[in-house]
């Protein structure tokens, strides 16, 4: 589905991580029907790749994206989440 963001989240203390993560969606144009790979879903973590541009865990366990014909760059991360993008 379409992500939505709330009025009253974006004027909490989770804003700049919001703001972080709307800037990815929108650098890397991101949409509802972009092409998802999840690569790793297990107790505690889920990860996935997006458009093979970006890379993302949720969960506290351990994931990092292959390092393989794409390098990777840490973007940002949060509590139980961690965001790369393509270089």
């Amino acid at each position: 589905g379409t992500p939505s963001v709330f009025y009253d989240h974006i004027f909490s203390h989770y804003r700049q991580e919001i703001e972080a993560l709307l800037s990815v969606r929108k650098r890397n144009k991101i949409h509802c029907r972009s092409r998802v790979e999840i690569v790793k879903a297990e107790r505690d973590v889920y990860a996935a790749i997006i458009d093979e541009k970006v890379a993302m865990r949720l969960g506290p366990g351990h994931y990092e994206p292959p390092s393989g014909s794409q390098n990777w760059s840490f973007v940002t991360e949060g509590r139980d989440y961690k965001v790369w993008e393509a270089a």
